[in-house]
């Protein structure tokens, strides 16, 4: 052990006459207890002292000195030993011998640590920043995935075998004349119908597709659309119950709310 962490002499006689409070007490025996050389000096104090007492004669201390002695022992005031003071520094003296111990490092092995750490804030700087533009990605991918759920599931309606094909027209037919053709599958409850040369419908309204049911039931709303200004107009899946036969559709004029049933005249239509 290095000499500056040995116990002055001074500071081993005290603790043999027992001088020491018990938090310093506890931290010097506990270093004597480790230190060879330490635990020698306070055997052979110690036998000193003995040697010492077995020759003097007794007498009466002087009044009061007991209590004076007693009263140092315990005073507050008293000053800490060297070595109390020496292990409240050495935290500090560890960290500044690990800065000397890098400035003392060779310049080339310096450089490398900290390129090393250089680079390693820089890793963790990168990661969290494609962490974050992955975030900001995701909505972005969700969308796509639903849309390419949405083209698949419409794709394999369109090629399905069971599904219903109906051409709506104007009667009588005309040349360019308003034009529909629907695909309904009513074990699904799935329609895509799309229109053709339709007249730009007045401010305010709108057409409505209508299922018309076998037999005369009541219209059942199927959707609305406006045209383009080439005439051509859509509705794809409406919100319609699964088995539900449709005996044609037809095409009415309505408010752009949609109405509960159609205002005559239908359109177009066909079944």
């Amino acid at each position: 052990m290095p000499e500056a962490f040995h116990i002055s002499e001074e500071d081993l006689i005290q603790y043999a006459l027992g001088g020491f409070k018990e938090g310093q007490l506890g931290s010097m025996t506990a270093h004597i207890s480790l230190c060879n050389e330490c635990r020698a000096q306070i055997a052979r104090i110690q036998e000193e002292l003995a040697s010492f007492a077995a020759i003097q004669p007794l007498s009466e201390l002087p009044a009061g000195a007991r209590e004076r002695f007693m009263s140092r022992l315990v005073s507050d005031a008293a000053p800490e030993s060297k070595f109390v003071q020496m292990r409240n520094k050495s935290r500090f003296y560890i960290m500044a011998k690990s800065v000397q111990h890098w400035l003392e490092a060779p310049v080339t092995m310096r450089i490398v640590s900290g390129a090393l750490a250089a680079a390693l804030v820089f890793a963790i700087y990168d990661d969290l920043n494609h962490f974050h533009q992955v975030r900001k990605l995701l909505p972005q991918l969700n969308r796509l995935e639903r849309d390419e759920s949405e083209l698949t599931e419409l794709k394999n309606f369109l090629n399905g075998t069971h599904a219903q094909h109906v051409m709506l027209r104007e009667k009588p037919e005309a040349d360019k004349s308003p034009q529909g053709h629907a695909i309904y599958s009513s074990s699904s409850g799935k329609l895509v119908f799309t229109a053709s040369n339709m007249p730009t419908p007045p401010p305010g309204k709108a057409y409505e597709l209508w299922l018309l049911p076998p037999g005369g039931g009541a219209p059942i709303p199927a959707g609305m659309f406006k045209p383009d200004l080439m005439g051509n107009g859509a509705v794809v899946f409406p919100p319609l119950r699964p088995n539900v036969l449709a005996g044609g559709f037809g095409v009415t004029l309505e408010d752009e709310a949609g109405a509960a049933a159609p205002t005559l005249p239908i359109l177009i239509s066909g079944q």
